[in-house]
């Protein structure tokens, strides 16, 4: 129970409360031809009566963005699924784009990409997502039945999450999201706009914002940005980062563009050369107090005053990066990191954003080279924890990834098990301790962590369930932060096979997974057996 009481108190601070209801309405919809090019450029069942986290029964905005807020740590409500049947399906279809730096010309993507994670609300008693998709659409689906209510249509595919926040002004919902530029345009075409604010009843368009041309080769905008008071923080892969006001705008050319409290130009140093236009900002901000974290292909993550976005931190990785800084509990970072660019091998990072940069490194955990795709390895996808379901005093903190090599893997957080070379090139850095790895074949989505559960997806065209056992027999011997010791052990429990490989994250929300795939679909996945449970049961 002391558990139980950790994980609402901690979901709680982040979230407004609410949940799933409904009876499941199963769809069939045809199989749509899927092309094999990657879409990124190389670049618990509550036993509590009166839940005190997000509450299952009320309404609000549950999962709000990337990885679930501004924390980039949470990721839903179990109970998670151990059968994965499809309880419902939409179809989301294909859109054309531009070429990537293994093809030329217009290419047509299905379904939905990287990082393409639902954001999850609960509006008048029933639960609804907002899901972006390669055919150019933000659409708004409901979550009982997958019928879509409303498709907002961009000028070019979707690759990002969206992001819902409550206007400050008038408490009404709002949806912002990015999209690439909107190809056939040249890069310096002045009506490019990939960021877009509609409003969350009708989908009509609220503003648009842009960033001008910089040396980085790319306008799109993948980062999901984060309300935080009443300013929201929106990047775009210029370099640009904006805090904006999202009540005041001002018309320009036709249009609606908020007005611009501060904004911030990260496109790395000197260093930075060897990229030549990859310089491409594509991850998702992350808050810790009153600075906000950022990563950038520049190969440097930065710290920015919330208040004014003027550069207070900066940790030079030297690599391109395209995953989003995870914060933890304890007020670390965890930084995926990929090969490109760096003689050492990509991985994952942890550091600690209190200290001076050149103080920062905490550990780093490498995984193997592997060409593929556009790549050649390291992390593209983002790290999970599971500080917002038990860790740390309660149990070992974890944390999930998976990597191009083919393996997702789980270590700790906290625990050290020999040395590895830093993606710097520096030797003899501490490594932390390895839980677990399995082939998936590859992966740029980010798997999640939800009660004792790692749900992970990939290049082998698989939704995978892996249930964790904090006293397995043989497990490995773990302790946590109170002294406390464990044996951990992972076990697959659930697979689910689509028509196509998977790029973007999912969420789970009280025995549901809702993903969406690349064979141009949208699923909702679980155990019926799971559905429609009320507050309070056991």
């Amino acid at each position: 129970m002391r558990r139980w009481v950790l994980v609402l108190l901690l979901a709680c601070i982040a979230f407004a409360t609410v949940g799933c209801e409904g009876d499941p309405a199963p769809a069939s919809l045809p199989v749509l031809d899927r092309p094999d090019t990657p879409s990124i450029l190389p670049t618990v069942t509550i036993s509590l009566p009166e839940p005190l986290g997000p509450n299952p029964v009320t309404d609000g905005i549950k999962v709000a963005s990337f990885l679930g807020d501004e924390t980039r740590r949470f990721y839903g409500l179990g109970p998670v699924p151990e059968k994965l049947e499809v309880i419902w399906r939409a179809n989301i279809g294909s859109g054309t784009t531009g070429g990537t730096a293994s093809s030329s010309g217009m290419i047509t993507w299905s379904g939905t990409g990287w990082t393409g994670q639902p954001a999850l609300v609960r509006d008048d008693g029933k639960n609804y997502l907002l899901v972006g998709g390669f055919d150019h659409n933000l659409v708004k689906l409901d979550a009982e039945t997958g019928e879509e209510l409303w498709a907002y249509t961009f000028d070019d595919v979707i690759k990002g999450s969206p992001t819902v926040f409550r206007m400050p002004d008038t408490g009404k919902l709002a949806v912002v999201c990015g999209s690439r530029r909107g190809f056939p345009r040249s890069i310096g075409d002045a009506s490019i706009a990939p960021v877009r604010c509609v409003d969350f009843e009708t989908g009509e368009e609220l503003w648009r914002l842009t960033a001008p041309r910089t040396k980085s080769y790319s306008r799109d905008a993948d980062s999901s940005p984060v309300m935080v008071g009443g300013t929201l923080y929106v990047a775009i892969e210029t370099g640009h980062v904006y805090a904006v006001d999202p009540t005041k705008t001002e018309q320009r050319g036709g249009y609606n563009w908020p007005v611009i409290k501060a904004e911030q130009v990260l496109l790395g140093d000197s260093r930075a050369s060897s990229h030549g236009g990859n310089l491409v900002l594509e991850s998702s901000p992350s808050v810790i107090g009153d600075v906000l974290y950022i990563s950038s292909g520049a190969g440097h993550v930065y710290g920015l005053k919330l208040e004014t976005l003027e550069i207070v931190w900066d940790y030079w990785i030297g690599s391109d990066i395209d995953g989003s800084p995870a914060t933890t509990e304890d007020g670390h970072i965890l930084q995926a990191v990929e090969k490109q660019y760096i003689s050492a091998k990509g991985g994952v990072l942890k550091l600690d954003p209190s200290k001076p940069a050149d103080q920062a490194l905490v550990w780093y955990f490498p995984t193997e080279n592997r060409s593929f795709a556009d790549w050649q390895g390291g992390v593209i996808g983002s790290v999970t924890v599971n500080d917002a379901y038990g860790s740390g005093d309660e149990r070992p903190a974890l944390a999930a990834f998976t990597a191009i090599d083919g393996n997702l893997y789980v270590i700790s957080q906290d625990e050290i098990d020999g040395t590895a070379t830093s993606p710097q090139g520096v030797a003899n850095v501490p490594k932390p301790k390895l839980v677990f790895k399995d082939n998936i074949g590859g992966a740029i989505s980010t798997p999640i962590m939800v009660d004792d559960y790692v749900i992970a997806a990939g290049y082998d065209a698989q939704v995978h369930v892996y249930k964790i056992d904090y006293q397995a027999e043989g497990g490995v011997p773990m302790t946590d932060r109170s002294g406390g010791t464990w044996t951990v052990g992972v076990t697959e429990v659930a697979t689910f096979a689509s028509g196509g490989s998977y790029e973007s994250t999912p969420i789970v929300w009280r025995g549901r997974i809702y993903i969406g795939s690349r064979d141009g679909r949208f699923y909702c996945l679980g155990d019926p057996a799971l559905i429609d449970q009320p507050a309070g049961t056991p």
